[in-house]
């Protein structure tokens, strides 16, 4: 693509992706995507105990899947992303009405979802969210980038009460089966958009599309980065392997999916009681998307 004066507008591109359940007895919550103009990672929300109401074995799966279609088939190169959350939810938010038919739907039972989607905009890249993913981004001028480091902060704080109350992962998989932590998250949960709250996210309260994050990007091209959920970032986040920086140039020499082995490994081999490292799961469910910006 040309822009002023026939001056070559930059592109994105997607690398490499990749999605991995964190139990393989459970459906993979997470999706990721792209399209011409964008990529996008997707962190269904499991769900809190109550009775399914989209899907008979995860309403975070259908979730994440039919937002990431809309994303795909909607989202072109300079249309309002809210507009496009906007419709994902109140679509949502209808079939909920529907499937419930009268039933009261407790907030906490409500599925939802967090997303990071980066799109070039003329010469920027703009980095669009709801709820906790994360994109790494590194410029070839040094310039290092990234989002939604807040977040990673204070869920460790609830998973090292949880893991206390519950005595580490060895007798609970997900710590949300544990009773007294389980009605920790639905209050938490059932906070979430709400008129004046903090957290927003993909699901069914059209409302979300005006609480959007959005940052605006300009890091020397060539450049590249790394959308992914928190179940990935946590190589970073969680577990100190890496700097957002060294993640990408990893995720560049190695591939992801020797990141993801690598992520799995601590997980499951060095802390499967989550005592060195506290968390809700033993593994929660991963995404990656290694894309690059060129001129």
């Amino acid at each position: 693509m040309s822009g002023t004066f026939g001056i070559p507008m930059p592109m994105l591109r997607i690398l490499d992706s990749l999605s991995d359940p964190g139990n393989a007895a459970r459906r993979n919550e997470d999706t990721a995507g792209g399209n011409a103009a964008c990529a996008f990672v997707i962190d269904g929300a499991t769900g809190l105990g109550g009775k399914p109401l989209l899907d008979a074995t995860s309403d975070a799966a259908w979730l994440a899947v039919f937002a990431a279609h809309v994303f795909e088939a909607e989202i072109g190169t300079a249309n309002p992303i809210a507009d496009v959350v906007r419709n994902v939810n109140t679509r949502v938010q209808q079939r909920i009405v529907e499937v419930a038919a009268g039933e009261i739907v407790e907030a906490w039972a409500l599925p939802t979802a967090s997303f990071q989607l980066a799109r070039m905009e003329g010469r920027e890249l703009t980095v669009y969210g709801l709820g906790d993913c994360r994109l790494f981004l590194a410029g070839s001028d040094g310039t290092a980038f990234e989002t939604n480091g807040d977040y990673s902060k204070a869920e460790s704080e609830g998973a090292r009460r949880a893991v206390a109350q519950a005595g580490g992962l060895a007798a609970w998989r997900s710590l949300a089966e544990e009773p007294v932590v389980r009605e920790a998250l639905r209050r938490s949960r059932a906070r979430h958009n709400q008129p004046g709250g903090t957290v927003w996210t993909l699901g069914s309260a059209p409302d979300a599309a005006a609480h959007l994050s959005v940052r605006r990007l300009n890091p020397g091209l060539p450049a590249r980065g790394l959308l992914c959920t928190d179940g990935f970032s946590a190589l970073a986040d969680k577990y100190g392997r890496y700097d957002g920086a060294r993640l990408i140039r990893a995720a560049s020499e190695r591939g992801l999916a020797a990141l993801m082995a690598e992520l799995r490994h601590i997980e499951r081999e060095e802390d499967p009681d989550g005592q060195q490292y506290p968390r809700f799961k033993v593994s929660d469910d991963a995404t990656a998307v290694l894309f690059e910006i060129i001129a």
